[in-house]
């Protein structure tokens, strides 16, 4: 997914809307005007101006497009009803005139916000997915990219979800039934479309060919939570449901960072690594064992640990671990 160009994402949600290649091909800084008394041969060779962009009683459609890049589509519209009647000579010459300030304050702000949001959606988040009734996969966080290659418990093959049988066919009814139960507008359909699911996949054979990650013994075990979402406010005979997943398992959380642990609280190398251990879900015999000292050393060194972090109990240490920031390193 990661290859694909943005504005595919909303590819499956239109189904071919012909407004987005419009979207691609319009210049930006260019000002469009539509007016239905105009007549449909103003509108001809301009699908952004299809019925459903005047619904609501705006007849008179001004649209420019102010910035299209990789990463973000700015566009202004401004929509009149039928009593207020087109956009006057005059009010056109001013948003010609506007047009580039409008678009270096766009650019501006994106520059402010639009890097910063991206860090922070995929700063410490969980691995999710977006899945349609069919299985297609509309967007996957850079967390789901490395489940995948951590575990063959889930897989994407040509675009589309592969979970084990049962688990597949399950998913997909759950969000064809939600579906058609949400066009249908049936009583309480909406808010048990929300309603959180759970999905426990166990593999067949434990894979121990990763050590330093087992976190216990026996089989491997992927969790998929998920609820079912539509896009905005869509008409019933458009509508179509999309599955919000979310996964844990222990080789995609983010393992904690041993440099933070150490500059944060002034851990020593091997209160990092003791640390970091607990953190996967090792005993302190576990520990011990893979570390190769003594059981009563590990137990002071955790003492250490605690005194340094401000906690008391190994709960609290554990729940302090799980939130630690980690550093993004490059390439992601």
């Amino acid at each position: 997914m990661a290859q694909i160009e943005p504005l595919e994402w909303l590819r499956p949600l239109y189904y071919e809307d012909s407004r987005l290649e419009w979207l691609r091909t319009f210049p930006c800084a260019r000002w469009l005007h539509f007016s239905d008394t105009a007549g449909a041969a103003a509108a001809e060779g301009q699908p952004v101006f299809e019925p459903q962009a005047l619904a609501a009683g705006h007849r008179h459609v001004s649209v420019c497009k102010l910035i299209d890049n990789a990463t973000l589509t700015i566009m202004l519209a401004c929509r009149r009803d039928a009593g207020q009647g087109p956009l006057p000579a005059g009010a056109r010459a001013l948003l010609e005139r506007l047009v580039a300030h409008l678009a270096r304050v766009a650019e501006v702000q994106s520059q402010r916000y639009a890097l910063n949001a991206s860090t922070l959606v995929h700063r410490a988040a969980p691995p999710a997915m977006l899945v349609n009734a069919t299985g297609e996969v509309l967007h996957s966080n850079e967390p789901a990219l490395r489940l995948l290659r951590a575990t063959s418990l889930v897989r994407v093959r040509a675009r589309r979800l592969a979970l084990a049988a049962p688990h597949q066919a399950r998913l997909l009814e759950d969000i064809a039934v939600s579906e058609a139960r949400l066009r249908a507008r049936t009583s309480g359909a909406r808010a048990a479309a929300a309603r959180f699911r759970a999905i426990r996949i166990v593999a067949q054979e434990a894979d121990e060919s990763e050590d330093v990650l087992a976190v216990a013994s026996g089989p491997e075990v992927l969790y998929a939570f998920y609820n079912v979402l539509t896009p905005g406010e869509t008409p019933a005979d458009d509508l179509r449901a999309i599955a919000a997943l979310t996964f844990y398992h222990p080789r995609s959380a983010p393992p904690v960072d041993e440099q933070v642990l150490a500059a944060a609280f002034d851990l020593t190398p091997a209160e990092c690594r003791i640390a970091h251990l607990l953190a996967i879900g090792l005993t302190q015999k576990e520990i011990a064992a893979r570390v190769g000292v003594q059981h009563d050393t590990v137990r002071k060194q955790m003492q250490s640990v605690f005194q340094k972090t401000a906690t008391h109990r190994q709960p609290d240490l554990l729940r302090l671990l799980l939130h630690l920031p980690a550093r993004r390193t490059e390439g992601g």
